[in-house]
């Protein structure tokens, strides 16, 4: 539910200031209703209206997220729909739409965290303009896509949001040259722009016959944060993380400059761009990311695990005891405590991927449970038919606590046993953990990307998380996210010098510059300083972040 231009909203700030980016930008400013606005009779100060049939709609895509895509106000972690410090929210039942209990009276629908405004990016000169406007109004700025964000990044009260989910523009170019390199051998890349998603991403490389690697739900979208904070996926062992492929950008940086930024030219906004995190550096328009060969995949799935804890204990040492034997020989992928499914794009026999995994085989059949081995033509078709549509599934509230995992806490059975307690405590308690052979452990990466150094010597990267309600309390919520915390603190205390992933870590991340960035951090908050010096792109925990104490992060809890 959209609206044009409403200054009513805005009393503290100028009508002419809106007006006049507005004008600059081709009447493509409007503010919109939270998703589930319709369905709420009773509001305080937000726009739109109760509709029982715009209400219908709400409910049946509220955890469709590719649906969410198309809505502006959407974030697929749901409590940053909400403001959670203060409890207040418009939100439905991700576990029932249909309960009335969420929406009907005394439930208000209130405005949460949703940014004031939206501008629909269309060009560069859209974003020039809301950068000069921010700097001539204090307005801040917040760059939404499709609203996957674990820290509520994209989501800002009072404020303006750069919307870029409508630049969807991608190309196939199988001899490309970087921007201003005279000697260089070319390269077969993909163009894309930021709107473009994982879905759209795989589809494409499938009729080109490449290898477009990436992360496993498809409305995210391919490039912006996922790339800028790192990006892993299942193929990241051996192809690297998103990061590693990424090869050129182009991007507005605060000043109003448009740059290209890679191996040859800006290099250190390049080796910024490539782990420093979104939102941060500027306002990426495109990248060039490296195409890989259209390989088949080998597939091992197990699945239909006990949860008991027994079971859980032996299935991970199985993962503790393997994992360096494992990435080493190519495999990566994904497990939780009922299953697990790892893919290997090297050229093994059935036979070799059988010896491979014997250790996990033998544990199954001890249990009585089936180790399954497929081979798919491609990464894309094994992704379309397996994995998409696991996680299509979207829009709840979540927050999570994550660590990466050094090889050295892998070598020895004194330092695997160490591991696997801590493991096992880490993950009591609460609803999800996911174990993920995702690190590019077996990856050679060039030297100039800004992600932890942790994540090359790292062949697991472990997450808790723990789902919440619509009527999750401000102090619950904040009950939840300290829990995740203390948990993680089993796997912080055994690995000192590592760190975790900047997109998908606990929202209180301790000592976040080196958890994130490691020795890279004061590198990267010079770049931040040369390229953004009045600070207009400033987010939770991100480089060169001011700190909670500002007003626009009144909303954590």
């Amino acid at each position: 539910m959209a609206l044009m231009l409403d200054v009513n909203v805005t009393a503290n700030l100028a009508t002419t200031n809106w007006d006049t980016l507005n004008s600059s930008v081709n009447g493509r400013l409007f503010q919109y209703a939270p998703f589930a606005r319709a369905c709420f009779k009773d509001a305080e100060g937000v726009i739109g209206a109760y509709d029982a049939n715009a209400c219908s709609v709400a409910q049946a895509h509220y955890s469709d997220g590719q649906y969410r895509d198309t809505i502006p106000s959407s974030y697929q972690g749901l409590q940053w729909e909400s403001c959670p410090s203060k409890g207040e929210s418009c939100l439905l039942d991700w576990m029932n739409p249909l309960n009335e209990a969420a929406f009907d009276a005394p439930k208000t629908c209130q405005e949460g965290s949703i940014p004031t405004y939206f501008l629909d990016v269309q060009n560069a000169s859209d974003v020039q303009n809301a950068f000069k406007f921010s700097v001539e109004t204090g307005v801040n700025l917040v760059v939404k896509n499709t609203g996957h964000e674990f820290q509520g990044r994209s989501a800002r009260p009072g404020s303006l949001a750069l919307w870029t989910k409508n630049l969807q523009k991608i190309s196939y170019e199988p001899a490309w040259i970087p921007t201003g390199c005279e000697v260089t051998a070319p390269r077969t890349v993909v163009r894309l722009e930021p709107g473009v998603t994982f879905g759209d991403l795989y589809a494409f490389a499938e009729t080109n016959n490449i290898t477009l690697p990436g992360g496993s739900t498809p409305s995210v979208s391919a490039t912006g944060g996922y790339v800028l904070g790192g990006g892993h996926g299942g193929l990241s062992n051996t192809a690297g993380l998103g990061v590693d492929r990424a090869l050129e950008f182009t991007v507005i940086v605060p000043t109003g400059d448009i740059l290209i930024a890679n191996a040859c030219q800006n290099q250190d906004l390049y080796f910024a761009l490539r782990g420093g995190g979104g939102g941060t550096f500027g306002v990426v328009m495109e990248t060039v990311t490296l195409a890989l060969p259209r390989t088949p995949i080998r597939v091992i799935t197990l699945d239909g695990l006990s949860s008991d804890v027994n079971t859980n204990r032996a299935f991970w040492k199985v993962l503790v005891d393997n994992s360096l034997e494992w990435a080493n020989a190519g495999w990566g992928g994904y497990a939780s405590a009922t299953s697990l499914q790892y893919i290997n794009p090297l050229p093994i026999t059935r036979e070799e991927a059988h010896e491979s995994m014997q250790p996990l085989t033998s544990f199954a059949a001890q249990i009585g449970v089936n180790v399954v081995q497929e081979q798919y033509d491609s990464f894309v078709l094994f992704y379309q038919q397996v994995l998409e549509p696991l996680y299509a599934i979207s829009g709840f509230p979540l927050s999570t606590s994550s660590r990466l995992l050094p090889a050295s806490n892998f070598e020895t059975p004194e330092s695997r046993e160490e591991l696997l307690e801590a493991l096992l405590n880490a993950s009591a308690n609460h609803s999800l953990t996911y174990v993920f052979a995702t690190p590019p452990y077996a990856y050679k990466a060039d030297n100039l990307t800004s992600v932890t150094p942790a994540w090359r010597d790292s062949p697991l990267l472990i997450e808790v998380l723990d789902t919440m309600e619509y009527n999750t309390t401000a102090s619950e919520q904040r009950k939840i996210i300290e829990g995740l915390s203390k948990s993680m603190d089993f796997l912080r205390n055994i690995t000192p010098t590592s760190g975790t992933y900047f997109s998908e870590s606990d929202l209180y991340e301790p000592d976040f510059e080196n958890s994130f960035w490691g020795s890279n951090y004061d590198n990267l908050l010079e770049i931040k300083l040369k390229y953004d010096p009045m600070h207009i792109l400033d987010c939770w925990h991100c480089v060169g972040w001011k700190g909670r104490d500002d007003q626009a992060y009144s909303c954590y809890p």
